[in-house]
C-alpha cells in the first residue's frame, strides 16, 4: 500500500529510500550490502522540504521515500547508489521498494503539466495521482508490461546480447506488451520477430518490477517449437544455443533474466519435472 504525501511520526526511526536521478543514498560502504538509512524523520536533511510518502514495510519497520535534488546536503557516510547496482547488493524485498521509490520518483517528475490540456497539475489528495484543476484530468502512474522468456531446445538454451547490453553480456529474449495482446500473445510475437523461431510449452515463471524507468517484467520459460534461427540486427548484435557448461557473461544475479537461466538449467537437467510447480 501507497501512502502518498505522507509525513512519519517524530522521534520515530523509519527506513528511508532516498531517490534523486535514479540513484539511492546508501549509508554502506562500497561492496556491502544495500542499506538506506534508518532514521527518525527529524534527522533528515531536507525531509521537511522534499516530497515524502510512505510506501511499504521493511523488516517490521515502515519505509518512506524521500524525492532529493542537487542542493540536498549528504551526512557523513553516506553515498549515491545506481539502481542497477541495487539488484546486486540488496534483497528481493528491498530492491521491490527501491524500484517503487524510483518509478515514483519517475512518475511525479515527468508529469507535471496535464496530458489534454497542458495545463500544470496538482497531486491528487488521497492517490497516488495528479489532477488537473482545469479539465479535470487525473493521471496515475504509468507501468509498462513487459515478456521475458528463456527459450531452450533440448539441453541448450537461448541467449542473446542486446544492442542496449553491457558488451559481452547475453540474455534471453524480452519485449514490451503491445495494446489489446495478452502476455502469452506477446511471448509468441516477440521471439519470432527477434530470432525468427516460434515455441511451444509456455510456463509462467514470476515476474519483477524494473523501474527503466516504469516496467514490470513478467517471466515465461518455453520450449523450442520450429524455424531457423535469425536474429533481428536493429535488437540483437549477436547469439546462439548455448549449453549450460559454456554459457557467454550473463546477466546479474538477482535480476529476473539470471533467474529465468536458472530455472531453464533445472528444467533441461530434470530437476524440474512437466507437473512440478516453477518455484519462484
Amino acid at each position: 500500500m501507497i501512502f502518498p504525501d505522507r509525513m512519519p511520526p517524530e522521534k520515530e526511526p523509519v527506513w528511508w529510500i532516498i531517490v534523486h536521478n535514479n540513484q539511492l543514498i546508501d549509508t554502506t560502504p562500497e561492496g556491502q550490502s544495500f542499506r538506506p538509512p534508518l532514521l527518525a524523520v527529524e534527522d533528515v536533511p531536507y525531509a521537511s522540504h522534499g516530497y515524502t510518502a510512505e510506501i511499504g514495510q521493511y523488516q517490521g519497520r515502515p519505509v518512506f521515500l524521500l524525492i532529493g535534488s542537487d542542493s540536498m546536503p549528504l551526512q557523513a557516510g553516506w553515498t549515491f547508489l545506481p539502481l542497477r547496482q541495487c539488484i546486486l547488493r540488496s534483497d528481493k524485498e528491498l530492491f521491490s521498494l527501491s524500484a517503487r521509490g524510483c518509478q515514483i520518483t519517475g512518475f511525479l517528475d515527468t508529469h507535471k503539466f496535464c496530458g489534454r490540456c497542458g495545463e500544470q497539475v496538482a497531486q491528487h489528495r488521497r492517490d497516488l495521482a495528479v489532477v488537473c484543476g482545469y479539465c479535470g484530468l487525473e493521471s496515475y502512474p504509468r507501468i509498462s508490461p513487459c515478456i521475458i522468456v528463456g527459450i531452450y531446445k533440448e539441453d541448450k538454451i537461448l541467449l542473446a546480447q542486446g544492442v542496449r547490453h553491457p558488451e559481452g553480456t547475453h540474455s534471453v529474449l524480452a519485449g514490451f506488451v503491445e495494446s489489446g495482446e495478452s502476455l502469452e500473445e506477446c511471448v509468441h510475437r516477440e521471439v519470432f520477430e527477434e530470432a525468427g523461431i516460434t515455441v511451444t510449452d509456455l510456463e509462467y515463471v514470476g515476474s519483477q518490477p524494473w523501474p527503466f524507468p516504469h516496467s514490470l517484467m513478467a517471466g515465461f520459460i518455453a520450449r523450442y517449437a520450429g524455424g531457423e534461427l535469425k536474429l533481428d540486427p536493429e535488437e540483437l548484435v549477436t547469439g546462439g544455443w548455448f549449453a549450460f557448461d559454456n554459457l557467454p557473461k550473463a546477466p546479474a544475479p538477482g535480476s529476473i533474466a539470471a533467474k529465468l537461466i536458472e530455472v531453464v538449467r533445472k528444467k533441461v537437467g530434470g530437476e524440474l519435472t512437466d507437473s512440478e510447480p516453477v518455484n519462484w
